[in-house]
């Protein structure tokens, strides 16, 4: 991947990956200035995939919205977007929900990092099983940071199905989606493909 010609708004990816949520901002019109992954072979596919980022490989409880700024290309412009999707092995339904799994405070880094930054936009995915239960606490308390930092954010949040988008699979996250308070609210997508019902005929015998 090249970075585009023109002036494009710039994006920041936490808990990067391999670079599939940097994949869908480039396509709808970002650049990926600046990348963090904790995992050193993902983080190295990342800065294959995206050159013209800068990757950090650390753990995102060890950086800093000033060190990702300084240390890439973004200085002093205005991020438009933060993203990011904390590990989910803590919260998932198929795992054990542990609520004391250390990894499930990362969604507090999370925040941390987007106060810090100051985008005007931030997205954060995870797994549904993070709106049910005592593990709802730890997204109320990321919507309690984000709008004690001057973040509002779009409530009710929601759930959304990627097969009602066209992804041929069934896959329910969580999105949560807030906007600084001098910029105004997103909204969600409405879905683009309508379910099938399939009728399942009993044969007589």
């Amino acid at each position: 991947m090249t970075s585009p010609r023109t002036k494009r708004p710039i994006a920041v990816d936490l808990f990067a990956g391999a670079g599939g949520l940097s994949l869908g901002f480039e396509q709808a019109g970002y650049d990926i200035a600046a990348a963090v992954e904790y995992d050193p072979i993902h983080a190295a596919v990342h800065e294959y995939n995206y050159p013209y980022s800068t990757t950090f490989c650390r753990d995102v409880s060890t950086i800093t919205g000033d060190e990702i700024r300084q240390k890439s290309s973004i200085g002093h412009q205005e991020i438009h977007v933060v993203a990011g999707g904390p590990p989910c092995q803590g919260i998932s339904m198929i795992g054990k929900r542990a609520i004391d799994d250390p990894r499930n405070v990362l969604m507090r880094e999370f925040a941390r990092l987007v106060i810090e930054l100051q985008p005007r936009y931030f997205v954060m995915e995870n797994v549904a099983g993070l709106t049910v239960g005592a593990h709802r606490q730890l997204l109320d308390e990321v919507v309690e940071m984000m709008n004690g930092a001057g973040y509002n954010m779009v409530l009710p949040y929601r759930v959304l199905q990627a097969a009602d988008f066209g992804s041929p699979q069934s896959r329910r996250r969580l999105i949560l989606l807030g906007s600084r308070s001098d910029v105004p609210l997103p909204t969600y997508p409405e879905a683009t493909i309508t379910p099938l019902t399939i009728k399942r005929t009993v044969p007589e015998w």
